[in-house]
């Protein structure tokens, strides 16, 4: 199964009209995104930047089903206009981050749980620094993260932006966990001087964002 994240961005005063048009999707198109083999999808929004995540089989063969079928043809040509230009992005285009790091975390199926999407800002020159890091984390953190009930964590990086997506259990729950654990907190310090300010983003502060569509 491959994990996949994508980033758009909405044009100025469609935000609101953005959010709508989701809530009211066309149900051939979510029939197709079950055909297409896509899985677990959801949409999150911070300012007019979407992040997405989904999980697939296999991209290429999704993406060319996706291309050939009428129905999501009309919904792309429907939504065309709502898509603005941004660094990195082109009219219309969709942007992949790169998957910087992954862990499954906890391991229970039979449990509801939350799906949470994260923002934050790594310094500009640390970029290499910050996947080093993560390509050699500790053991004690990934213990931390499943005890947490943390599970299907990835971290992706378009940029020095980092987006994250994770499902825990307990958000509040596991956050006062993982403050209290002695492991984290020498993580966090350990990893600080690498953040840095971004839109709506205090120096070592994680923004959380708003799920606008998911499908199962």
């Amino acid at each position: 199964m491959q994990r996949i994240a994508t980033f758009m961005k909405v044009k100025p005063g469609l935000e609101e009209l953005y959010r709508e048009e989701h809530r009211n999707i066309w149900p051939e198109v979510v029939d197709g995104i079950t055909r297409f083999g896509i899985t677990n999808y959801s949409i999150f929004m911070h300012g007019r930047e979407l992040y997405s995540y989904f999980e697939v089989e296999e991209l290429d063969k999704a993406m060319a089903m996706v291309a050939a079928d009428p129905d999501n043809q009309r919904w792309q040509v429907h939504m065309a206009n709502f898509f603005d230009v941004g660094p990195g992005v082109k009219e219309g285009a969709t942007v992949h981050p790169e998957e910087v790091f992954y862990t499954a975390g906890y391991n229970h199926p039979h449990l509801k749980m939350q799906r949470v999407a994260t923002l934050m800002q790594v310094k500009d020159g640390l970029e290499e620094a910050y996947k080093a890091a993560h390509r050699e984390i500790w053991p004690e953190i990934l213990t931390g993260i499943a005890k947490a009930k943390i599970k299907n964590y990835s971290i992706f990086m378009l940029g020095t932006s980092l987006f994250s997506y994770f499902e825990v259990e307990d958000l509040d729950k596991a956050i006062t966990m993982l403050a209290a654990d002695s492991d984290n907190r020498r993580w966090q310090e350990y990893m600080a001087h690498m953040f840095d300010v971004g839109p709506g983003i205090r120096e070592g502060t994680t923004l959380y964002l708003e799920e606008v569509f998911h499908l199962d």
